[in-house]
């Protein structure tokens, strides 16, 4: 969200208890807090109507399955671990070649 370290939060709670005062500050905090959480809701509402969008058109489908080469032609696309399990193997370690000494 914010890239703000200590010192920074520590100067906007003095700031803040200056300018508002120690009286209305724990109020403020708390209708600060309801707001986040609220908009944080919304996003998330966003996102989901987003994904359901998505998925009733059959995009996710399409993304996880087609892509179009330089040719504009479509090809099949895998994610790595599928290509695990369509060829039947587990994933090995590669093992570098070892060097001779003629280099």
């Amino acid at each position: 969200m914010l890239n703000l370290g200590f010192t920074e939060l520590l100067l906007i709670a003095v700031v803040a208890l200056v300018v508002i005062g120690p009286k209305e500050l724990p109020a403020l905090a708390r209708q600060l807090a309801k707001f986040l959480r609220e908009l944080q809701g919304l996003g998330d509402d966003v996102k989901r109507q987003l994904h359901e969008v998505g998925r009733e058109s059959g995009l996710d489908e399409l993304r996880r399955t087609t892509i179009i080469d330089l040719e504009g032609k479509p090809q099949q696309a895998y994610d790595v671990s599928d290509l695990d399990r369509l060829s039947g193997t587990k994933p090995t370690a590669v093992n570098p070649p070892k060097a001779t000494g003629d280099e």
